[in-house]
Parts: C-alpha cells; structure tokens; sequence
C-alpha cells in the first residue's frame, strides 16, 4: 500500500474542491486559491453549483462566494434543472437546496446520510436552517463577483446569453463540441432536457436552415458561424457530463470516508472496487468525440492510480 486510506481521502477531496475553485474563478468569483481552469474544457454552471452544494457545511467560504456569484447571475442558472438533478433520491444536497429555492414545492425527505465531512443528519438539518433563514440576503464579499474568463471554458454562459436559457444553446455547445454533428438522444442525455423536447427544437432549427436532421441525428450547416459568434478558440470546446464526473467524485469520497472509519484496508476489494467504478464513470463523463481528450479526467485517473 502506497498511501494511507485517510491520506488518499483528503487527497481526492482537496483535488475536487481545487477544481471547483478554478471554475468558479473562471466564471468571476474572486478565488484565490484553486489552479486556472482549463480554458478548453465548457463549465455547465448548474453541474458546478450542485456539486459545490456538498460542501456548503464544511466549507463557509466556497458557499459564500458561490451564492454571492449566483445571487448577481440568477439569471444563467437553470433552476428546474437542478430540479432535475435532485430526482435520484435520498441525496442530503436536495435538502440544502430546497433551503435555497424557495419556489420549489417539493418538501424532500431527510437523507439517511449527511454531506460528506458531516457527522450526522441532524448536523446537516440544522446547517440548513441556518441556510434558510440567510437565504434572500445578498452575500457580502470582500470583492464581488466580475465577469467570467472570455475562454471555451465559459462557453455555456456566452451560448445562454446569444440564444436564451432553453434547449437551442443545449443543442448547440453538444454540436460544436463534436465537430457539428451528434444523435440527439445524446444531447438529451446531456442536458437533462427532454428527448421530445430537444427534437422539436431541433426540428425548428431545420425549418430555418440551421441544421439538418436525419433518423434522430443532428448535423449544423455552418459551425464556422457559430464559432465566431460564440469567440471559439481552438482546440474548440472539450464537453464533459459534469454532473456525472462531479457526482462519482463525491460517491468515492463518501464511501471512502465510511470504508476509513471501518478500518477496511485500501488494497482490499471494497476499495479497489469503488476506485475502479469511480475510474469508468469519469472515463464515460467525456462528450466529446473519442478523440477530444479530457485534462480534467487525466488528472483524476492518475491521482486515484497512486493509492
């Protein structure tokens, strides 16, 4: 064994909460701490604030910044998505966020667990009380959010503000960021939006002559004109499922800590299990053609290589 299980723990958790850092860098919070974002890889801002929502308890400054950041942009954030991202039960994240949205009528049902770093459900209930009652008042920051990082990696915002906030700018970052073509399906798959949806939008889009669709698959015409529009810069856009990467990234953490506090060795196969699993799912996070490599996901392959 070549490290600890508690050491490799603290190492994937401080490797994660870098990498939100740098995106809510790049989208204009004032960070200091976290490396640059890749500037190739698009940021999905809801996939950002869900996975940040984790560490709202233990973390009092990323909570701050990040609800400072969406309190000045409320408007790029898709609410009923995250919605969405709430529907697969039993998550302790749904109930910070139901704190939060107050226009959502859904009453979730305690977790059976707290966040991670969190001792018990009732530490994370009475976390979100507190939330509660800040919530509504406007964050107070030393430096208050700027603008985002005219890179790929702000891409999505740049889209939202071209296109609106509904399933058009979805179809567009999936296109571009497969050299204009790609199933429609996958897009839904994506975005969380409907399929129906999306292929009506799509649909649309070819009565105007800005793509053509063919057994479900969606080609854009002229992806020279939506680059220069959008300020692309090559390598184009590198598209992750960020929900899906963030989401198996605070699993591992979570079963990591349960597998340290019950003495399981680190070689033995609950762990290597759970670092394998974590592995694929980062793996089949990337949604860009084959050949667009993920940073990001190479980090994190080699990091969980090294316990």
């Amino acid at each position: 064994m070549k490290t600890s299980l508690t050491t490799f723990e603290h190492r994937i958790r401080d490797w994660l909460l870098d990498l939100l850092h740098s995106q809510w860098r790049a989208l204009g919070v004032p960070v200091s701490a976290g490396q640059p974002a890749r500037g190739e890889e698009a940021i999905d801002p809801e996939a950002l604030l869900w996975c940040s929502l984790e560490f709202f308890p233990t973390q009092p400054r990323l909570k701050e910044q990040a609800l400072a950041w969406w309190s000045e942009n409320s408007q790029a954030v898709l609410v009923p998505r995250i919605r969405k991202f709430t529907q697969g039960g039993d998550d302790p994240r749904e109930l910070i966020w139901h704190a939060l949205d107050k226009q959502w009528w859904k009453s979730p049902k305690p977790p059976k667990t707290p966040c991670y770093g969190q001792k018990s459900v009732g530490e994370l209930k009475s976390f979100c009380a507190d939330l509660e009652h800040q919530a509504g008042q406007k964050a107070e920051l030393r430096q208050q959010p700027g603008k985002a990082e005219n890179t790929n990696a702000t891409v999505i915002l740049r889209a939202r503000d071209l296109l609106g906030n509904d399933a058009r700018h979805f179809i567009l970052m999936y296109l571009l960021a497969n050299h204009g073509s790609a199933k429609l399906r996958s897009v839904a798959a994506w975005s969380g939006q409907s399929y129906r949806n999306i292929s009506k939008v799509a649909q649309r889009w070819e009565a105007a002559e800005v793509l053509t669709v063919e057994h479900g698959f969606a080609r854009l015409k002229n992806t020279a004109v939506w680059e220069s529009l959008l300020g692309l810069r090559p390598p184009k856009i590198v598209l992750l499922n960020w929900q899906r990467f963030y989401d198996s990234c605070i699993k591992l953490l979570r079963s990591i800590e349960k597998a340290s506090a019950k003495s399981l060795p680190a070689d033995g196969p609950v762990v290597t299990g759970l670092i394998r699993e974590a592995t694929d799912e980062a793996t089949a996070s990337i949604e860009s053609e084959p050949s667009a490599d993920s940073a990001t996901v190479q980090d994190l392959k080699l990091l969980l290589s090294k316990l």
